[in-house]
């Protein structure tokens, strides 16, 4: 069964930069379907938004590349939450997660989702070398 992941929007960022590094190798596993990207709406505007920004230089049709090839089947609706994070912007991250019987967060900012507060709701989060070397565990 191939891996359902919410992917944060900091490892779109670092892809779309940095052409074959870390990040942009999980993007593309994601795009070869080794797992797919669990995403809702408000991650999708989030995607959108922070890659449109005037200091990344990306135009909209490399952006709307990028999130086109989200697959459908990826689409959850968030749970409801109501805890505390870090930075309450990725709270949405964290309920489309539990949305996915894979409860997995590929960031590059893991102290955002401290292991405290994910370990009960069944969370795990990964960098994204470790879940590049995950994927490859699997396919091994």
């Amino acid at each position: 069964m191939t891996p359902l992941w919410v992917v944060d929007t900091n490892v779109f960022v670092s892809a779309a930069l940095t052409s074959g590094g870390v990040c942009d190798q999980v993007v593309q596993y994601a795009v070869a379907g080794r797992f797919c990207i669990a995403w809702d709406n408000i991650l999708l505007a989030e995607y959108r938004d922070v890659l449109l920004r005037p200091r990344f230089g990306l135009s909209q049709a490399a952006v709307k590349r990028l999130l086109c090839s989200l697959a459908p089947r990826g689409f959850r609706r968030g749970a409801r939450l109501s805890l505390k994070v870090p930075d309450a912007d990725d709270l949405p991250f964290l309920a489309v997660a539990c949305a996915t019987d894979d409860r997995t967060i590929v960031t590059g900012n893991p102290g955002h989702f401290p292991k405290a507060a994910m370990r009960p709701l069944g969370v795990v989060v990964l960098t994204p070398r470790q879940a590049l070397a995950n994927l490859d565990l699997m396919e091994a």
